[in-house]
């Protein structure tokens, strides 16, 4: 059984124009044009120019003009959903949260910005540098490239501009070829508001990807692993830094005394939000043993509940492209190959578009692919383990490390889990609220990601330090260690550091002679 490719095309290009189609029928949706090289570099030339003023409008000019795009994106919210909905063949509810958790990244920042901006003034740890002033001052990348995702379209393309702005950075975005058209509707209505020009987007293949690296100051980046490393090799080549959110194979525990009905329905619905196309989406699960059965009895009676469609009219939408159709039937192929059964769906929909059953797959083992490389799909498969020992052991048992949840008797054995688990999130009794949360660092361990988006790093890591420092005690006009080294002067300058560095009766000691330091 050969696998699929995973080079995604739900879109026709030629020499200038990008035809985009909607997913849920495969009928033509809009037509965008196509940047080049060249226009990339233009581009970015234009955003450099504009940087600089918007740099010294401070933060506090910066963030009326967010908050203007904020008020914005209020007003226009139906239109940015139909438009997502139409595009990434969602139903709006799925859109609704991204409009919704980029107004609340626009709130967080908006407050936590100025804090974190403004200098800082370090206190001397030693004696030594007593008398010295010493501020930290911030100064962002003047261009931050940011390269979107197409599953969230909206909040992984321009949810990760919001901080750079605030940080006094311009910001080039490109946006996935799947799904253009709400990111470039985003960035007319920064326009529209009267914005300063420091926010643009670029559309395009993976070749205005790398042009668009060649240009930029920091880089941003959500996707593949494989992607991630190719845009990693290159920033490298630049020695530009990089943040890079990537897979995940995030695991859903659920063990002895834990609500089943509510772990049921979360798992559900973790499983299956936007299609399955959630890089923190559940996509394996561990029961334990004396509640699995009326645990995946729970879930499978949700599942043959949900509704495929989009817009108004559904729980679980179309698959953005339909090479993603390819890799989900393959992965549900090789289980049931290797003696998993599907206890609902398991097949393609026979309908116009790229559509596939909502699954629930049982008797999975980690010799599956479906356990072991990212699916990104309708498909939730379930494993009876015995106990929390086990499921901690199969839940790190992968190159991934993004997030997980825990649904346990108490809360004191939930953290003690999570304390175990190999990830950079993890959530108690709940689903992806990690992510809701403005305030929190949102990144990946091991294949997962380098970096974090969200909470101070979220916004720090677009700018660069500056260390001013001064003597704020007057000095001769020759510091004890500058030039002519000389014996005297070293031993007035050892003396003084010795001094402050040694400790207790070691301290009074060193001044003795010789012959007297053992005695005392």
């Amino acid at each position: 059984m050969t696998p699929p490719t995973k080079a995604f095309s739900i879109v026709d290009t030629d020499a200038e124009v990008l035809h985009v189609y909607r997913p849920a029928d495969g009928t033509h949706l809009r037509d965008v044009k196509l940047d080049t090289p060249a226009s990339v570099t233009a581009r970015a030339q234009q955003l450099r120019a504009a940087q600089r003023d918007w740099e010294r409008l401070g933060v506090r000019g910066r963030t009326h003009w967010i908050n203007q795009f904020r008020q914005w994106i209020l007003d226009n919210t139906d239109r940015l959903l139909q438009i997502c909905a139409e595009e990434g063949g969602r139903p709006i509810n799925e859109p609704m949260l991204e409009t919704t958790l980029l107004v609340e990244v626009i709130d967080y920042y908006s407050k936590a910005a100025p804090k974190l901006l403004a200098p800082k003034r370090l206190r001397p740890h030693s004696l030594l540098v007593t008398g010295k002033k010493l501020v930290v001052h911030r100064h962002p990348h003047p261009l931050v490239g940011v390269i979107g995702a197409w599953n969230f379209p909206l909040l992984l393309t321009v949810g990760d501009a919001v901080p750079a702005l605030f940080a006094g950075s311009a910001v080039l975005l490109k946006s996935s070829e799947l799904t253009p058209i709400g990111v470039r509707a985003l960035v007319e209505g920064w326009n529209e508001i009267g914005a300063p020009p420091v926010l643009d987007v670029v559309d395009g293949d993976g070749a205005i990807g790398a042009a668009l690296i060649d240009e930029v100051d920091f880089i941003q980046f959500t996707g593949s692993v494989a992607t991630g490393r190719r845009v990693a090799r290159q920033a490298a080549d630049r020695l530009i830094p990089v943040s890079l959110e990537l897979g995940g194979k995030d695991s859903c525990v659920v063990l002895s005394g834990a609500n089943v009905s509510r772990a049921a329905r979360c798992a559900v619905y973790g499983g299956f939000a936007n299609n399955g196309q959630v890089c923190m989406g559940f996509e394996r699960v561990y029961v334990q043993d004396d509640i699995y059965e009326e645990f995946v009895s729970r879930v499978v009676d949700s599942v043959r509940r949900l509704r495929s469609g989009v817009g108004q009219h559904g729980d679980v939408g179309a698959l953005t492209s339909p090479a993603q159709v390819d890799i989900i039937e393959f992965h549900v192929a090789d289980a049931v190959a290797k003696g998993a059964s599907i206890l609902t769906g398991g097949r393609r929909l026979d309908r116009a578009g790229n559509w596939f059953e909502p699954t629930v797959l049982v008797d999975v083992d980690h010799t599956m692919t479906v356990m072991q490389e990212e699916t990104f799909g309708p498909v939730l498969p379930i494993m009876r383990v015995a106990d929390a020992d086990e499921a901690v052991r199969l839940s790190n048992d992968t190159e991934f490390g993004l997030s997980a949840s825990i649904f346990a008797a108490t809360t004191e054995q939930a953290e003690g889990i999570a304390a175990r688990l190999e990830v950079g999130a993890v959530n108690i009794n709940d689903f992806l609220i990690n992510m809701t949360c403005a305030e929190a660092p949102q990144g990946g361990w091991k294949q997962s990601g380098i970096g974090s988006r969200a909470g101070t790093y979220g916004l720090l890591k677009f700018t660069r330090t500056k260390v001013v420092s001064e003597n704020r005690i007057g000095f001769s006009d020759n510091e004890i260690n500058w030039f002519p080294y000389t014996a005297a002067r070293r031993k007035i300058f050892r003396t003084a550091v010795q001094l402050v560095q040694r400790r207790g009766l070691d301290r009074i000691g060193w001044f003795l002679p010789t012959n007297k330091r053992k005695e005392h």
